[in-house]
């Protein structure tokens, strides 16, 4: 797509190293940002960057060049091998989806082999076969390679830092066991870690009049001397929360469409954890940008962390693109079934 934008000369490759490096990620992805995508790289056909860095521009590259998505002929491939991917990373996976998870892969096959047939490379085939893997496995995220990217990438680094190449493999493998004897005897290893980040103390009369109302209406012991800290962030049975992001409330109607809720504070009250979250309206499913748009409905209510994890746990990051609100989801979701 970054060829055909350069080719049509929609966008030269300087324009587009400006554009990837000017983008404002969310706080949500900003840890999966990539390096500089230098012209010299785009010129050799490579973007250099971990497994998870690659993975975190797929995502969100209609929203980086939300201005020229429509404008490209591959943009077909992206949306197809979008949807495959959305697919393939659900959990739970329904058996009905299988057979239109194969067309799909089919379909791809062939949309690659009709306009980029000098780029076709084995796992094109390959992904043809994942419908019938995940009838024999069951979802294909618990099986995944991701993990072992993130340890591999962990070797490398240690590789190049002990600059000892004799041997290798007894260096990397002596370091890991000394890393994991280290974390096996830390005393909060075991422990489930509920801590706030960012921490500033507050009197009740600064916090907004309809988050006050809400409080004196939801939380016992709640006067006007009672002393609230807000937090920035919160990590939770190992889940971040971070102020202004999303989450997934529910899913709603036959179509599965979910709802979302935006926190506004992370409060901690007597020991208690609180979310003031907003709840957000699901306008409509936005195809090119594979986002749902949002509207804000400025209706607050409070929530407990674990609340807000059942459906996906993992906060998600709103985009503005032209005055709109959008959120990105990787994977298809749906209702678990009891």
């Amino acid at each position: 797509m970054i060829k055909e934008a350069s080719a049509k000369r929609i966008l030269s490759y300087g324009e587009i190293e400006e554009r990837l490096m000017s983008f404002e990620y969310g706080l949500n992805d900003k840890p999966n940002k990539g390096p500089a995508v230098r012209k010299k790289h785009l010129n050799k056909g490579k973007i250099v960057g971990t497994a998870s860095q690659k993975m975190c521009l797929f995502k969100l590259f209609p929203i980086i060049f939300h201005e020229i998505i429509d404008l490209l002929d591959t943009k077909e491939i992206y949306i197809c091998l979008r949807e495959i991917i959305s697919l393939v990373y659900a959990s739970p996976f329904r058996k009905s989806w299988l057979s239109y998870l194969h067309s799909l892969t089919v379909r791809f096959q062939c949309l690659i082999v009709h306009m980029l047939p000098n780029v076709i490379i084995p796992k094109v085939h390959f992904i043809t076969h994942y419908a019938k893997q995940i009838e024999m496995y069951g979802p294909s995220i618990r099986h995944w390679c991701m993990r072992f990217e993130s340890k591999h990438q962990m070797f490398k680094q240690l590789a190049v830092k002990s600059n000892n190449f004799k041997n290798i493999l007894y260096t990397l493998s002596k370091r890991h066991q000394l890393r994991q004897c280290l974390f096996l005897s830390l005393p909060n290893y075991y422990k489930i870690v509920r801590e706030g980040y960012s921490a500033t103390e507050k009197d009740l009369c600064t916090l907004p009049a309809d988050v006050r109302k809400l409080l004196q209406g939801n939380t016992t012991y709640f006067d006007g001397r009672t002393k609230v800290m807000e937090y920035q962030r919160l990590k939770f049975d190992n889940i971040m929360f971070i102020k202004g992001s999303v989450f997934v409330n529910k899913l709603t109607e036959e179509e599965e469409i979910p709802s979302f809720l935006h926190v506004i504070f992370i409060l901690k009250i007597d020991n208690d954890w609180l979310l003031i979250v907003e709840q957000l309206q699901t306008v409509a499913f936005n195809e090119s940008l594979w986002s749902y748009e949002l509207e804000h409905t400025h209706l607050l209510s409070i929530k407990q962390p674990n609340q807000l994890i059942h459906v996906l746990p993992k906060g998600l990051d709103i985009y503005e693109l032209n005055e709109k609100s959008f959120v990105n989801i990787f994977s298809r979701l749906t209702a678990e079934k009891k």
